[in-house]
């Protein structure tokens, strides 16, 4: 991976995180109209909320600080299924949101970082491995969590989920982002 793919996919993370932070922020803090989620639901969230924020900083800390690699400007959307999902995630009441966590989100991202992971040289990009395994740790974490207390179906009833799911084996399929990471 060069450095100008390996930027690209710390900015799409750094997208990510700070996403995460911003919708699980909200469905923690009940500041969204519908339903409202249990309390220990909204703990979990509000967790998880803070290590996404901390999540973004690190991969925004990864971030090449040359001018001629733009660093800042690689921080966004990575590919048109993570828009939509976060897009869903943001305008979607708060069960809907906590299922689009559940079910594609957070299973998502893990393969991302699993993958990515891979990618990289313990020569040149010992920061960013060390990086990307903290963040592994903290998804695993989030997602045992969030199975104890959220009993999401197998198969979304309304296929908005089903969709967006599919959009992401598409972008595998592709090979689209993270650069050069086969899944």
């Amino acid at each position: 991976m060069d450095i100008e793919q390996l930027a690209d996919a710390c900015g799409g993370l750094a997208w990510i995180s700070e996403r995460l932070f911003e919708v699980e922020g909200r469905l923690a803090t009940g500041s969204s109209e519908g339903e409202l989620l249990d309390a220990r639901t909204r703990v979990l969230l509000a967790r998880s909320s803070r290590r996404h924020g901390q999540h973004a900083q690190w991969w925004r800390a990864a971030l090449p600080d040359s001018p001629a690699l733009a660093g800042a400007d690689r921080v966004r959307p990575p590919t048109d299924a993570w828009a939509r999902l976060l897009g869903h995630m943001e305008d979607a009441a708060p069960v809907g949101a906590v299922a689009a966590l559940c079910e594609v989100a957070l299973p998502q991202l893990t393969l991302v970082i699993e993958h990515f992971g891979q990618e990289l040289s313990p020569v040149s990009d010992g920061a960013v491995i060390r990086t990307a395994r903290m963040v592994a740790a903290d998804l695993a974490e989030e997602r045992y969590d969030l199975k104890e207390v959220w009993n999401s179906p197998d198969v979304p009833s309304d296929g908005a989920l089903e969709e967006l799911a599919e959009r992401f084996a598409d972008n595998y399929r592709k090979k689209r982002w993270p650069p050069l990471v086969t899944h």
